[in-house]
């Protein structure tokens, strides 16, 4: 069984307009379309079970439409994808959307400091975490540098006050703890409970236009990093624990066959079925799941 923990689908009369403005202020290329149809071809591919999809909230007027979405995905495509539910730390009545994603069975949400402007350790963002572990949901969180917008809302310094603050038991930290900072999540974050997930960390960024002009966009972006090396990937799961990996591509931002190598590479064959759906399925409390 392969899980796929944090992929991207929007609509499909949104799609064609959300991706190709997102890839082109990252310069980065996309590999499906970011549907719900597009994702699961995806799937086929690269033989991954389920999906989940982490919707992000931009501004508090989009919560009520986003999760009705979610739902509206679950009950028509679970088990080959699972969405989570979304939500704006300026959203006052955090406490009643939560309860209403417990309510309808939705798994959890997800945060993006830095596409929502608040960071991870401000008290808007604790007090979503702190209520929503009460509830038994997971939280996901964007971590590190985004390739489209600059700022430290995200790091593992950052992180770290968050889990100093808050203890949560599932939170997920996307991107191998913080893109382009590594180093300072080994240091600072692993063998601290929180989940990492391996969603754009070791395969190569490839820039939107396959030519020199797309080249040159994309390496004059300041935040781009070269490729989470394996040897620290590995240094990282021991450290975190296997208990603790979950295997993630970030589709449409990377391809699922393309991210299931790089990371089959990565791993003893001891620890696979761990990474590879084990911890998912206990995270999301589905344990007695079968495909």
């Amino acid at each position: 069984m392969l899980i796929d923990f944090h992929t991207h689908t929007f609509p499909d009369e949104l799609a064609p307009k959300v991706i190709p403005k997102i890839a082109g202020d990252a310069s980065i290329r996309y590999y499906t379309e970011a549907t719900n149809s597009s994702l699961i071809g995806s799937m086929d591919r690269a033989k991954v079970d389920m999906s989940v999809i982490l919707p992000v909230v931009t501004k508090p007027s989009q919560c009520e439409t986003i999760n009705r979405t979610a739902k509206e995905v679950n009950d028509r495509y679970f088990p080959r994808l699972l969405s989570f539910g979304g939500i704006h730390p300026d959203n006052e009545n955090y406490r009643e959307i939560l309860k209403c994603l417990q309510n309808d069975g939705v798994k959890g949400i997800k945060l993006h400091p830095l596409y929502q402007g608040v960071a991870i350790d401000d008290i808007k963002n604790l007090r979503i975490i702190d209520y929503a572990g009460e509830l038994g949901l997971t939280v996901v969180i964007h971590a590190g540098r985004d390739l489209s917008f600059p700022g430290d809302f995200a790091d593992p310094y950052r992180i770290s006050r968050m889990l100093d603050e808050v203890k949560p038991e599932k939170i997920v930290l996307a991107h191998m703890g913080s893109y382009a900072l590594w180093e300072d999540v080994y240091e600072l974050l692993c063998g601290r409970g929180a989940y990492l997930d391996t969603s754009f960390s070791l395969t190569p960024v490839r820039p939107l236009h396959n030519n020199k002009k797309g080249m040159e966009s994309l390496l004059a972006n300041p935040i781009l990093v070269p490729p989470l090396k394996p040897e620290l990937f590995r240094k990282m799961v021991e450290k975190n624990g296997v208990d603790h990996m979950l295997f993630a591509s970030d589709s449409p931002w990377c391809d699922q066959k393309e991210t299931f190598e790089m990371v089959d590479n990565c791993l003893d064959e001891s620890e696979k079925d761990a990474v590879y759906y084990g911890n998912a399925l206990r995270l999301l409390n589905l344990t007695d799941l079968v495909f």
